[in-house]
């Protein structure tokens, strides 16, 4: 009896494990990497986040996944501003 339970849970395991995959999989957008490296971001992606050309983006690795972010463009805009304002001595550097 205790084999035949265990059984039943590791085939309960295995078909949560294949239909969690395979509902994820369901929602997930595929893409392959070119020969330089570089990927196409799907169309729904970039509709749904706003993402454009020139949209500035930071990427980041964890495990074996890459995590790609918008970054807000406003921020942008201020942090160049701000480098140009210690380049041309504006404001200075503090230690």
């Amino acid at each position: 009896m205790s084999i035949v339970f265990h059984t039943k849970i590791k085939l309960l395991v295995i078909t949560e494990m294949f239909i969690s995959r395979k509902i994820l999989l369901s929602y997930m957008e595929i893409t392959k990497i070119s020969s330089k490296g570089q990927i196409v971001i799907p169309q729904k992606l970039r509709n749904e986040l706003n993402i454009k050309e020139g949209s500035v983006l930071v990427m980041d690795k964890m495990k074996d996944m890459i995590m790609i972010k918008k970054i807000d463009e406003d921020l942008v805009r201020q942090f160049k501003e701000g480098l140009e304002d210690l380049k041309s001595g504006r404001i200075r550097k503090v230690a």
